[in-house]
């Protein structure tokens, strides 16, 4: 009677404390969700808008525009190894702990928001001043993206080892960047797609704003097992400080050079270049190939606006079979998927405008919904290289930031290669009201051929490159959890 008594007691003991866990669970994804709330807010709106703003507002010069994005992309490659580094290494808490990166990064970065929208002075055609404006706009604007978006995705891993943990993560992450997204949506509409330029600046200011708020709370609230370690690994750091310049080197060469993650960033530089493709140039393409008497000035906002909020009802729609079958066969199947619907758009040809503004809005939702995912694969990276080398604490940051280090300049080749493509179609001419109807002819069809062929070469070069991918049951396998 004893003994069943004890088993009665360790039982309930257990319901208790699994019922606590995942009360903490909960509120963790709710703080942690904030910040992509934040970041989703501003994010959407600083990527949609960016491009067309110094091109068609501005009216920035082509060698202006693309210099811009050379020192965008090079400081790209700097500063995302250089905070991986700092957040993995470093005994200042405001770098190592995540939360205190996001504390304390927060205000920074609704700033660095801020600073496109407003003009250093009235620009004029091809001014040498809004060159350097858009430079110090991209890079003080992504070196805080860097920053405080990098603390959270080392959270992402180290707030739970548990696939299914991190399932209810991205969910949680989903719906925060559902309504963050739905800041582009209301943008379209209270400042008249940026016509009522005033307007559109005031949005961004509240924006800012509510983004700044939002990453408050996760900073302030968002706690793992890692924060507890801090203080003795801080100890431990201070008696080897030969050590960490080691571990940097060795980081580098045992994580870069590893088949899966090499397989990860070539599928995820294809998918950061599509992605960025899309968010800068969407709007630009849309209002060239559809034209105004073939779909209302209502209905062309809802589909600007639903392409950032379609990916990530997606998201949610696909976690349960994300569960089940796993992220590498919904990777691979949306591949084909993409590569299907472009191949129907080419052959349906330019003509059919409500079915490229169908194209549009499932191109731009599916291949966010799966960049979406990203995370898992990543963590099961971070899992898997913890365990190969017996590390104490996973280098979740230096992951993440190699990870960038390889993919960011994608965010730079997109809009370089299309803009110069586009220009050498006659869209200046277009822009200015000064192309003849050949120009005009000319530039829509090589539009039409970037709507189509682009996915397609996309779509091939990636099934290629992920296909030799081999962490593929993480959905099956009940990990080591670290908090064990």
């Amino acid at each position: 009677m004893k003994e069943r008594r004890n088993d009665n007691n360790r039982r309930a003991f257990k319901m208790v404390q699994a019922s606590s866990n995942r009360r903490t669970l909960h509120l963790n994804a709710f703080a942690y969700s904030l910040t992509t709330f934040g970041a989703s807010l501003m994010t959407g709106v600083f990527s949609f808008y960016y491009v067309k703003l110094f091109l068609n507002k501005y009216e920035i010069s082509e060698s202006w525009f693309q210099i811009s994005q050379v020192v965008y992309l090079l400081w790209n490659a700097i500063n995302d190894p250089l905070f991986a580094y700092f957040q993995d290494n470093s005994n200042i808490a405001v770098f190592r702990q995540r939360r205190l990166s996001i504390l304390y990064g927060a205000p920074i970065f609704a700033v660095s928001f801020l600073f496109p929208w407003f003009p250093w002075r009235d620009y004029e055609k091809n001014d040498w001043l809004c060159g350097v404006h858009l430079m110090v706009t991209l890079s003080f604007y992504d070196a805080l993206y860097t920053f405080v978006l990098l603390a959270q995705c080392a959270l992402f891993a180290e707030i739970s080892t548990k696939y299914e943990d991190r399932i209810l993560l991205t969910n949680w992450s989903q719906i925060a960047k559902t309504l963050g997204a739905t800041s582009v949506f209301f943008t379209e509409f209270i400042s008249n797609s940026m016509q009522n330029f005033q307007a559109f600046q005031m949005c961004c200011v509240l924006i800012a704003f509510v983004g700044w708020l939002s990453m408050t709370y996760t900073g302030r609230n968002v706690h793992t097992h890692q924060d507890a370690m801090f203080e003795k690994q801080k100890s431990e750091s201070l008696l080897e400080p030969e050590k960490i310049q080691l571990s940097l080197y060795n980081s580098f060469k045992q994580i870069c050079f590893e088949k899966n993650f090499l397989c990860f960033i070539g599928t995820n530089f294809l998918m950061v270049f599509h992605i960025q493709y899309l968010v800068s140039f969407l709007a630009i393409l849309g209002d060239q190939l559809i034209p105004d008497d073939d779909i209302s000035s209502f209905s062309r906002k809802v589909v600007y606006g639903s392409t950032q909020i379609l990916p990530q009802v997606l998201v949610l729609l696909l976690s349960s079979t994300v569960s089940k079958i796993g992220y590498y066969s919904l990777m691979v199947c949306s591949f084909y998927l993409k590569l299907i619907l472009a191949s129907l758009m080419f052959l349906l040809g330019p003509t059919h405008t409500w079915f490229i503004a169908f194209f549009l809005l499932l191109d731009c939702g599916l291949s966010n919904a799966v960049f979406n995912f990203a995370n898992l694969p990543l963590s099961d990276i971070i899992d898997d290289d913890q365990q190969r080398h017996q590390r104490k604490s996973p280098l979740s940051s230096s992951v993440f930031g190699f990870n960038a280090l390889f993919t960011k300049p994608a965010q730079s080749f997109a809009p370089m290669l299309v803009v110069s493509i586009l220009n050498s179609h006659g869209y200046t001419e277009i822009k200015h009201g000064t192309a003849s109807e050949d120009q005009s002819e000319e530039l829509h069809a090589a539009m039409f051929n970037i709507l189509c062929l682009l996915p397609i070469a996309i779509a091939v070069l990636q099934l290629i490159v992920w296909r030799p991918y081999s962490i593929r049951s993480s959905h099956k396998i009940v990990p080591v959890h670290l908090e064990n």
